[in-house]
C-alpha cells in the first residue's frame, strides 16, 4: 500500500516522487528476504498447526515454534541490518549509487516484517475457533492505519513515513491477533523471552551503527564489528536455550555439549 500510495501523496515534483519511490521500492526488496522466510515458514507450519490442534499439548507446542520462529526472525534481522554497509558498497560500485540513500530504513521494514510473521503465527487461533471474521477486521483495520500514516507521514518523512506506516500496521496487527487469541484461545506464549530476544536485537543494531560511526566507517571494521556481534548473540541464545537446543538431534549432539 506504501508504494501505491506513495507518489499521490509526497509533495514533489513528478520525477523526483519517482526516484524516491524507486529507492523505497530497492531497499524494500532487502527486508524482503525476511519475508521470503516467513512465506517457507508458512507453508510448512499451516498443515502442522492443524495436525497438532485435537493434541492435549497443542497450546504448548504452538508456544514453542512460535519461540523458535521468532529466535529465526532475530537472526535473520541482524544478519540483514548488521551487514548493510555490504549493500552499500555494492549499490555504490556496482548499480545504482542512490540507492543506498534509503537503507537507513531497512532495519525498520525488517523488524516490520517479523512483526507481520509473528501476526501469522498468532493467526492459527481465528482458524482453530473458526473466527475469521476476526482475521478479515485486523487485516482491514491494519490496511486503514497503513493509508491514514502514509498520507500523515509520507509528506513529512518521505520514505522514511512510509516504512514507519509498514511498522505501525505490522506492530498493531501482531498485537491486536496476540489480545485476541489470548482470549479466545489462550496459548502460554514466553512473551517476556520473545520481547528480550527482539530488544536485544535491536539494541545489538544500535550498538553497531553507534561504534561505527564512531570508530571507523570503513567495510572490514563494519563487517567485523558486525560478525563478532552477530557471534554473540549466536551465543546468547545458545546459552539460554541450551536445554531445548539439546533435544535437536545435530546441534544437541555436536554442538550444545561444548559450549555446556
Amino acid at each position: 500500500l506504501s508504494r501505491l500510495i506513495y507518489r499521490h501523496v509526497v509533495d514533489l515534483p513528478q520525477q523526483q516522487a519517482d526516484h524516491e519511490l524507486g529507492i523505497f521500492a530497492n531497499i524494500f526488496r532487502i527486508a524482503l528476504l525476511v519475508t521470503i522466510m516467513i512465506q517457507a515458514f508458512r507453508m510448512a507450519a499451516e498443515p502442522f498447526f492443524f495436525n497438532q490442534s485435537k493434541n492435549e499439548n497443542a497450546q504448548r507446542t504452538y508456544a514453542r515454534v512460535m519461540k523458535f520462529f521468532v529466535i529465526a526472525c532475530c537472526f535473520m534481522f541482524l544478519f540483514i541490518a548488521l551487514f548493510l554497509d555490504i549493500f552499500k558498497w555494492i549499490f555504490t560500485n556496482f548499480t545504482n549509487p542512490t540507492w543506498a540513500q534509503g537503507l537507513e530504513v531497512v532495519p525498520l521494514l525488517a523488524l516490520g516484517n517479523i512483526f507481520l510473521g509473528i501476526y501469522y503465527n498468532l493467526s492459527v487461533w481465528y482458524k482453530l475457533t473458526n473466527k475469521n471474521k476476526y482475521g478479515a477486521l485486523i487485516t482491514i483495520a491494519g490496511a486503514f492505519i497503513t493509508i491514514v500514516l502514509n498520507i500523515i507521514l509520507i509528506p513529512l518523512l518521505h520514505f522514511t513515513g512510509a516504512a514507519l506506516a509498514t511498522f505501525c500496521c505490522y506492530l498493531f496487527m501482531m498485537v491486536s491477533s496476540y489480545l485476541l487469541g489470548q482470549k479466545y484461545y489462550p496459548v502460554p506464549y514466553a512473551v517476556k523471552k520473545l520481547i528480550s530476544y527482539i530488544v536485544l536485537c535491536v539494541l545489538i543494531y544500535l550498538v553497531h551503527l553507534a561504534v561505527v560511526k564512531w570508530i571507523s566507517p570503513a567495510l572490514w571494521f563494519s563487517i567485523s564489528t558486525g560478525s563478532f556481534l552477530f557471534l554473540f548473540f549466536t551465543w546468547f541464545v545458545t546459552k539460554i536455550e541450551a536445554r531445548e537446543l539439546a533435544k535437536f538431534p545435530v546441534i544437541g549432539k555436536y554442538f550444545i555439549p561444548k559450549i555446556s
